[in-house]
């Protein structure tokens, strides 16, 4: 899970880098050549400011002389930094909150003081982050969005009394953009032997206690893919009758056994011709969330009330 991969782990070792005295001409000719989209300013092996791609645009909308200046003139600085150990969700979380792209790594002694810039020793970039958490950016408005609740008729056979459900739109018989969906249930030991026996994902880390407490975990998890159903089931319950297109996810987090799960689908974007596009969430108990992703989906009309009562007599 996300939170358990650090940075040391998808970092690029192989940074490019020019010193505080190098002119702005050096490192557009280095991103041209490196086919990288930054150059991290480094002094005695330190980094102390980065130059990308985005701030030579700036600086060309505001400089003549842009190709005289040196890259003290024009870097960014200070720099934010991350080290080896940071996990990539922290990493997402940085990058977040300063608007930025790119994270050089550096290691620090012991000893050393918060003044201490460290040895630089990587970076870490919305590059790399992308093969493993490609829906961070994305942010589920929720529940709070202040639509009215909804009860509301849908393709679904039964329910049971420890699932909840709630949907949140202004109309209750179509689905539009702002439209929030959720989907509550405990995923039960039962649950996890059941899913391994019908899809034939036996690992052991599900199944088995004692190899999962030697495991990163430290105990039995549910299935990632398991926990992506309740997306299905969130978007099951919307107005009329949702056909899957399709389904990228982020699994941020491990889900213990028992834990009770909410998925949380909002229509973002519609796509025209009935389709839709949802951003989807799941969080544990606690609150946090554990997988990330949107969907594309298509909604049909759910069959008339006559063609039910047809099938029903055909079958009796």
């Amino acid at each position: 899970m996300h939170d358990t991969i650090t940075a040391a782990e998808i970092m690029v070792t192989d940074v490019v880098t020019a010193p505080p005295d190098a002119t702005a001409t050096r490192a557009a000719t280095l991103l041209r050549d490196e086919g990288v989209s930054s150059v991290v300013v480094v002094r005695d092996g330190a980094p102390v400011g980065i130059v990308t791609e985005g701030d030579f645009a700036t600086e060309l909308c505001h400089r003549t002389d842009l190709g005289a200046a040196t890259l003290n003139d024009v870097m960014s600085s200070p720099l934010e930094t991350i080290t080896p150990e940071t996990s990539i969700l922290d990493a997402v979380s940085v990058l977040r909150k300063m608007g930025i792209e790119h994270l050089p790594v550096v290691e620090r002694d012991g000893d050393a003081g918060d003044d201490d810039p460290g040895r630089l020793v990587g970076i870490l970039t919305t590059t790399e982050l992308t093969y493993y958490v490609p829906h961070l950016a994305h942010r589920t408005g929720g529940l709070e969005a202040g639509h009215p609740r909804r009860q509301v008729r849908t393709d679904t056979l039964y329910e049971r009394d420890d699932w909840e459900f709630e949907y949140r739109g202004e109309d209750e018989t179509t689905v539009d953009v702002g439209d929030v969906a959720r989907f509550s249930k405990s995923i039960s030991e039962d649950d996890v032997e059941a899913f391994a026996e019908v899809t034939g994902d036996t690992n052991r880390l599900h199944l088995d206690a004692g190899y999962a407490a030697e495991t990163r975990f430290g105990e039995r998890i549910v299935h990632g893919v398991l926990a992506n159903g309740l997306i299905s089931a969130a978007l099951a319950r919307l107005p009329g009758l949702t056909i899957y297109i399709s389904q990228e996810s982020s699994f941020l987090a491990p889900i213990p056994l028992e834990e009770r799960v909410t998925a949380v689908c909002e229509v973002v974007d519609d796509l025209g011709r009935s389709k839709y596009r949802i951003e989807t969430t799941v969080t544990d108990g606690d609150g946090a969330t554990v997988l990330e992703g949107d969907a594309v989906v298509l909604i049909d009309d759910l069959p008339s009330e006559a063609a039910l009562e047809a099938d029903a007599a055909t079958v009796d």
